[in-house]
């Protein structure tokens, strides 16, 4: 009986600790921003669509993150925005808006009453094509000899058509959008006397007789992309991480 009140004893109070430690927890992450000593600093700018990319400049959402709690505003009709009530730092901006790429302005700095400007560029609309299966790589070692030497046309199962993507490469398996040596786009073709749409890429930088690996993503073929100074990589806004095929291997000819 003794030995039950004991270990009974014992429970409450891990019971009553761990209560006490959750209650401190809770109220740290109720503290998540600190507060800005002045509140005056604005961010205004301007956005403009890319090549080929339609629609209207208003009801983009741009979002102001720094060392307070996000501050928000919407693009009007000729795509101008203004974020007021800022305090000082460093902030970064993410402009969204359904069916377009998500596009980001790093390291807006502001200080005392600042009214910083940010001009956005090249916000393009997302390709909704579907990846097709890829059948084989193709070079003019193989019967595609009307290839040029540093060139590769990608066969699919698609018989009519186009698609956007992009295609990634490097000479190590695992290749991905986020791990690869180098990109460009994969523009699509269909050629006389071939039955399906092929993916054709020029001008790959690879020394002859190297394995080289690929794996390609639907995105937008206007996208140039930026470079992403949060992670140090080149980003493209409209690829779609989900929408890609499997990876592929060839020999550089």
């Amino acid at each position: 009986m003794k030995v039950h009140s004991t270990v009974l004893s014992f429970r409450n109070k891990a019971v009553l600790i761990c209560g006490i430690l959750l209650g401190v927890l809770t109220i740290s992450c109720e503290e998540e921003y600190p507060e800005a000593m002045f509140i005056n600093s604005v961010i205004q700018g301007r956005i403009q669509l890319g090549f080929s990319s339609e629609g209207t400049l208003d009801n983009f959402l741009v979002a102001a993150h720094g060392p307070y709690e996000k501050e928000t505003s919407l693009t009007n009709s000729n795509g101008n925005f203004e974020i007021t009530g800022l305090g000082n730092g460093t902030y970064k901006l993410e402009i969204s808006k359904a069916g377009y790429g998500t596009k980001y302005a790093y390291g807006i700095q502001l200080f005392g009453n600042d009214t910083v400007g940010v001009f956005i560029d090249e916000i393009y609309e997302l390709a909704l094509d579907r990846m097709p299966k890829l059948l084989s790589v193709e070079t003019r070692l193989t019967s595609y000899s009307w290839l040029q030497e540093n060139d590769i046309a990608i066969t699919t199962n698609k018989t009519s058509g186009t698609v956007a993507a992009r295609v990634f490469m490097a000479d190590y398996k695992g290749v991905n959008y986020k791990n690869y040596q180098w990109t460009a786009e994969a523009r699509s073709l269909h050629r006389n006397g071939y039955e399906n749409m092929m993916f054709h890429v020029e001008d790959i930088p690879f020394e002859s007789g190297k394995k080289i690996y690929l794996i390609l993503y639907i995105c937008n073929q206007y996208d140039r992309g930026y470079l992403n100074y949060s992670s140090g990589l080149w980003t493209f806004s409209t690829l779609d991480p989900d929408e890609h095929s499997e990876e592929m291997s060839f020999t550089m000819p």
